[in-house]
């Protein structure tokens, strides 16, 4: 019971500070509703915002202690002058180094205009979606749902890259390969920024700050086994083609723009982690690995609903490619 009181307490804390405006952008509200009110341009400053005000927490948890003691008649009693000073000290110093936090952290962040604000929403509205996908995910519908959330995630990206492209007219910046049996795999710098290069990538929303060169091994891994004929690479295959085409007609349904489909997969780990307890980097690690070997697939393997799994299509062999 302790312990789900101070994960309330903390979580209360965290989650009074972030909110959404009129418009559905995030918002850093430091101050709730009457102080200034900043847009996070992405998740890698919402976490690192989020990590500070962790810190914070002890120091926040100091006056409630005190002022908890003061109603335990004993303690009251015989102490009630130094607890009341002790509450005093301890919630200037909070106020004190939350204030100079603040002012640490803002800079160089946006700060909307109290004429743009609208009415902040302060529930998020992505949280209810998030987790109707995790829900979908949870075995036994899945062997993993760290795996097919990051499977999901990893073709998301590829979809982005390639509807950016046609909203531009232009080609999609990815390298078309041909592995030896015909298949197609797609490959770029842009697509490697998706997944983990990028501000606001795959990797800055569930490594934890941890660096992208950790990913090198998987990266390597995963781009020898999306050209082979890797048995595990084949289950993934078959996972996202079960998983798919209806996770996209929710989120299309939703009116959800594909902008933001990766991160509601990332959206969706959190919450699974959260949910679990687990700290380790092992979920972040398992969503990458699946998110990096899907991101390569060939779109037509994924959107045919009569292609068996690990049964590639067959195509004629493109025009222009590089080997494998």
């Amino acid at each position: 019971m302790r312990r789900l009181t101070t994960s309330f307490l903390a979580t209360s804390f965290l989650d009074s500070a972030f909110g959404h405006g009129a418009d559905g952008r995030p918002l850093f509200m430091p101050f709730g509703l009457i102080g200034g009110q900043y847009a996070i341009p992405d998740m890698a400053t919402a976490q690192r915002l989020r990590r500070g005000l962790a810190r914070l927490l002890p120091l926040a948890l100091l006056p409630m202690l005190c002022l908890l003691a003061l109603f335990l008649p004993p303690l009251r009693h015989a102490h009630a002058l130094p607890l009341l000073g002790a509450m005093a000290a301890s919630f200037a110093l909070f106020s004190i180094t939350f204030f100079l936090w603040v002012r640490h952290a803002t800079r160089g962040l946006h700060r909307v205009d109290r004429a743009q604000r609208g009415m902040p929403a302060l529930l998020d509205p992505d949280e209810a979606l998030a987790r109707r996908l995790l829900d979908r995910v949870r075995p036994p519908r899945t062997r993993s749902a760290e795996e097919t959330l990051g499977a999901l995630a990893g073709f998301a990206c590829q979809m982005l890259l390639r509807h950016r492209a046609e909203q531009e007219g232009t080609a999609a910046p990815l390298i078309e390969v041909a592995t030896h049996d015909g298949r197609l795999r797609y490959f770029g710098d842009a697509l490697n920024g998706l997944l983990a290069e990028y501000p606001g990538s795959l990797w800055a929303g569930v490594g934890d700050g941890k660096p992208a060169l950790l990913l090198g091994p998987i990266f390597r891994e995963m781009t020898d086994a999306c050209v082979g004929d890797s048995r595990d690479y084949a289950d993934m295959i078959g996972l996202l083609q079960r998983h798919w085409s209806a996770t996209a007609l929710i989120l299309r349904g939703q009116g959800v723009d594909i902008e933001r489909w990766p991160d509601l997969f990332v959206r969706a780990l959190r919450e699974l982690v959260q949910e679990g307890g687990d700290t380790s980097l092992r979920p972040a690690l398992l969503f990458m690995r699946a998110a990096i070997a899907m991101s390569k697939m060939d779109p037509a393997e994924i959107l045919v609903p009569d292609q068996p799994a690990g049964d590639p299509l067959r195509r004629s062999r493109p025009t222009s490619r590089t080997a494998p």
